[in-house]
């Protein structure tokens, strides 16, 4: 018996020196790779932040928020889909000052371009906010992020609803994955928080204005609060992958690796055009460009702008029949997020995007009616361009890249469409 024991505490000594280097070797790994993130994001933010060479302005600040953006950018772009990054770059660094926004699903994010939109409305700035598998209830969360980064209120919001939004299994996305180590969320906390501080070292500076100076620095907003269930496998394995930055940010290892032995890529400060100072309203403001045209999924990243990004991959056509599972929980959260414009007194409109009409959608008519039900008690215009179609982009394969989202031909059509379109619905919001 006592050799039994002897045995046991031997294996379960030699089982926790093992955990400990382990551990040891997962701690080390995780405040590298903290230092190498920390380094990178104070680099750029350096770089673009450096005086010019002969005059300062409005426009070269803007331009620089871009450098800064696509610098970002490009050490992430091997990542699924993580043109989104932009989306949040825009709220917490304000490049545009949209006062119309569009949000929505990935129907959305691919199928409006504000491009065509904003040449045919030339007295609004518009972005394009839709994200990959939103929801409603998702949307409940962005709009805390939206608070959180003080981005201005916008006087329209054109919510591109879907018939199927309000099924949360199909429309998966969730504030923690945008909230996780080195997400794009993540990211724009950290430059917002080297921001304050650098604001605080600053008022340290004036002597005599110190202490008020101190007191003025606007703290850090509350970060969302995601409620820990231990019981839901599904997030306790989500939460211990993103915890730490080594194991969230496991593909930026081998950059990590290659910086020890080099210089890091500094980003060079913004510069105009010779005569720009004197002919900036011939400016236009530009828009980052990748490296790579498309990313691994069919994303057309070099077309980028304003939010939306073509998807473009072959699509012969479907005849399906397609449904959706809708939860009461997130149509509650619609009306939710309705109250929560009108309590901030911006104008909505609601229009749906026109999908393939080759599959047979189940429930779209039952769901429309439901939508059209909230909008006239809410006295919100609906424009659906699904059911009548009007632009007759349903019956053309070559419009789409399966039955609902559009391809860049199909969205460029659309979003022409919808330009001539807009001047009626913001004229019918009054704003």
């Amino acid at each position: 018996m006592k050799k039994g024991a002897k045995e046991f505490l031997s294996v379960a000594a030699a089982a926790l020196a093992v955990l400990l280097f382990t551990a040891a070797i997962v701690l080390g790994a995780n405040a590298a790779m903290e230092r190498f993130l920390k380094g990178e994001l104070e680099a750029v933010m350096a770089a673009v932040e450096m005086p010019p060479a002969d005059y300062e302005d409005e426009f070269l600040q803007l331009v620089r928020k871009l450098e800064q953006q696509e610098a970002f950018y490009q050490r992430y772009k091997t990542r699924e889909s993580y043109h989104y990054y932009g989306q949040y770059y825009e709220l917490y660094n304000n490049v545009y000052n949209a006062d119309v926004w569009f949000i929505g699903t990935s129907h959305a994010a691919h199928g409006v371009n504000p491009l065509y939109i904003e040449q045919a409305n030339p007295g609004y700035s518009f972005f394009n906010f839709a994200l990959n598998g939103s929801n409603p209830g998702f949307y409940e969360d962005w709009w805390e992020i939206v608070l959180e980064a003080g981005y201005p209120m916008p006087k329209a919001i054109i919510w591109c609803v879907d018939w199927f939004m309000c099924d949360d299994g199909w429309l998966w996305r969730r504030i923690d994955f945008d909230t996780a180590p080195n997400m794009p969320i993540d990211i724009m906390r950290r430059m917002k928080k080297s921001q304050e501080a650098k604001k605080a070292d600053e008022a340290e500076t004036k002597a005599d204005e110190t202490e008020t100076a101190k007191e003025e620095v606007e703290e850090p907003a509350e970060k969302i609060k995601v409620t820990f269930r231990w019981w839901d496998l599904d997030q306790s394995v989500r939460e211990l992958m993103s915890y730490l930055p080594i194991i969230a940010s496991r593909d930026r290892i081998p950059d990590m690796v290659r910086s020890w032995f080099k210089k890091g890529e500094s980003v060079q400060p913004a510069m105009l055009p010779e005569g720009a100072a004197e002919e900036k309203e011939v400016c236009v403001l530009p828009t980052y460009k990748h490296e790579y045209l498309r990313d691994n999924i069919g994303n057309i990243t070099s077309d980028y702008y304003k939010g939306f990004i073509p998807w473009d991959v072959p699509f012969g056509g479907d005849a399906s029949t397609i449904s959706c599972h809708d939860k009461d929980i997130q149509w509650r959260a619609f009306e939710r997020m309705l109250d929560k414009f009108e309590e901030a007194g911006i104008k909505v409109a609601f229009i749906e995007l026109p999908e393939y009409t080759g599959v047979k959608r189940l429930k779209m008519k039952q769901n429309n009616e439901r939508i059209a039900e909230i909008a006239a008690r809410r006295g919100i215009p609906f424009y659906d361009y699904n059911t009548d179609d009007p632009t007759g982009i349903g019956s053309d394969v070559s419009n789409y890249s399966d039955w609902g989202h559009m391809s860049k031909k199909g969205s460029t059509v659309f979003s022409k469409f919808l330009a001539e379109e807009m001047k009626k619905i913001l004229a019918s919001l009054g704003v």
